[in-house]
């Protein structure tokens, strides 16, 4: 006996991506991280955000970074291959080296960044693809 064929209306389909949708906003409302862009460590990808601020979390307390320059090693002009990010914060003391998560508007950036310099508010990220 040959099965029943179950057919899908546009109203059905509709109410299930209004279902979806709503799902979305509930999760926003409450506070359930979605999955976010990661913005691709590129010299091209950074260097327009020079001047922007990016936020991190530790032992959950907000630090806000701002990314002041992108610069190349030992003085050289960037290339794709080696450059470096320097970031600015109020204080670098409950920051660390680590691998962290950079949060900014246009998404996340992952990152291994650690304090650099005398006065305690700079943190420095290093790429280097040239070894």
């Amino acid at each position: 006996m040959p099965s029943p064929r179950t057919v899908v209306s546009r109203r059905t389909v509709l109410a299930g991506g209004a279902g979806a949708v709503a799902v979305g906003a509930v999760a926003v409302a409450v506070g359930v991280p979605l999955a976010r862009r990661t913005l691709p460590l590129e010299l091209a990808s950074v260097r327009g955000l020079v001047g922007s601020r990016f936020r991190t979390v530790v032992d959950g307390s907000t630090h806000v970074l701002t990314l002041a320059s992108v610069t190349g090693p030992h003085g050289a002009a960037p290339t794709a291959d080696a450059f470096a990010l320097t970031f600015r914060a109020a204080s670098t003391r409950d920051l660390p080296g680590a691998i962290r998560t950079l949060t900014h508007d246009d998404g996340d950036l992952v990152v291994f960044v650690g304090p650099v310099g005398p006065d305690g508010t700079e943190l420095e990220a290093v790429v280097d693809r040239t070894v």
